[in-house]
């Protein structure tokens, strides 16, 4: 069984939050290879930076169930507008 597109994106914002070569990590989101979304993780604030390319949105999470969702619902946008 396939894993759900949900959590393919939470594996990939755990492993920014346990990887320790900087201070901040980042990940971009991409759909059709265009980037859609993008998170950074601030390791010494443990906070989420999420950033909607189209249109230009920037929110901070504390919890990465929510910036989970927030990718999510911004990929599945991009996917069905064409």
């Amino acid at each position: 069984m396939a894993d759900s597109q949900l959590m393919q994106i939470i594996r990939r914002l755990t492993a920014i939050q346990f990887d320790h070569t900087g201070n901040r990590q980042r990940r971009t989101f991409e759909v059709f290879g265009i980037p859609v979304c993008e998170v950074t993780y601030v390791q010494d604030r443990d906070e989420y930076i999420f950033v909607r390319f189209r249109p230009r949105e920037r929110f901070r999470f504390d919890n990465i169930d929510l910036v989970a969702v927030e990718v999510f619902n911004c990929l599945y946008d991009f996917e069905n507008t064409f």
